[in-house]
């Protein structure tokens, strides 16, 4: 009987991870460095980072939409991007300079390396996840 129940709760417990929304582990991480080395800072859904000094928006949520856009402002970071990881279901926009402008590279898919092109060249990244 003790097996039959270990059983039963651990179909439980599985049911339950399964159930949770995959948007939940839903990410994209940029690195200082190549290979996922040195600084590192994480994106959730619709989250953008802007290079430059400014005012941090946070979230704000109208008409019951769960996905909140905002927007966070990190000077210290503008061309410092080398490395990125994403996870399934996102994809990470860099672009050359701020407001959208510039060349664009757009990825769902993690990168080791950008290459020579977009080492150290990005000044805004925005992460979208289904």
């Amino acid at each position: 009987m003790s097996v039959l129940y270990n059983l039963t709760g651990y179909a439980f417990v599985a049911a339950s991870f399964a159930s949770l929304p995959a948007i939940a582990f839903a990410e994209c991480r940029l690195f200082e460095h190549r290979d996922y080395g040195g600084a590192s800072y994480t994106l959730d859904n619709l989250e953008r980072m802007i290079m430059v000094n400014g005012d941090s928006i946070g979230c704000s949520v109208s008409h019951g939409d769960s996905d909140c856009p905002s927007t966070t402002y990190e000077a210290s970071w503008n061309d410092h991007v080398s490395s990125f990881r994403v996870t399934r279901g996102c994809t990470l926009t860099l672009w050359e300079h701020i407001n959208e402008s510039g060349a664009r590279f757009r990825s769902n898919r993690s990168y080791t390396y950008v290459g020579s092109r977009w080492n150290d060249k990005a000044s805004e990244a925005l992460c979208t996840c289904d």
